[in-house]
């Protein structure tokens, strides 16, 4: 899992580097098309660090990994991936009016229930691994 961690954490922190360029030209260059496809420029920027963020979160993760030799189960990454990408999405579906959308409504009010929660289960089967392992001095 070492190298989909990294991998998708640099995906990740690229989708938040390319935001950037979005994010300029509606800040700076009053750019009319992308004022417009972009209605909500604090939502983009909350997009743009979300991405970022959750990149080193991701990192964080590798870096338990690599420092414990202990793996984090396949069931706990895939919804570690999933919310990494998807929460920050999130921020990046509201900087758009497209999320009112009737087809996009549902895709967004499904990432919204699902994301943080996929978040919350891989969090919490993180600490509960690593957790008592770090307490008992196993490593």
């Amino acid at each position: 899992m070492n190298v989909f961690l990294l991998h998708w954490a640099g995906f990740i922190f690229l989708v938040g580097l390319v935001l950037s360029l979005p994010l300029g030209a509606v800040y700076y260059m009053n750019h009319s098309q992308l004022k417009q496809f972009f209605t909500n420029p604090r939502k983009l920027k909350a997009a743009h660090l979300d991405f970022i963020m959750q990149a080193f979160t991701l990192g964080f993760v590798f870096l338990i990994e690599l420092g414990t030799n202990m793996r984090v189960p396949f069931y706990a990454v895939i919804p570690l991936g999933f919310g990494t990408f998807c929460n920050p999405f999130i921020f990046l579906l509201e900087a758009t009016p497209f999320y009112k959308n009737a087809y996009i409504k549902i895709l967004y009010r499904t990432l919204k229930g699902a994301s943080p929660l996929a978040l919350f289960f891989a969090w919490f089967v993180i600490a509960f691994l690593y957790l008592p392992a770090y307490l008992y001095g196993y490593f």
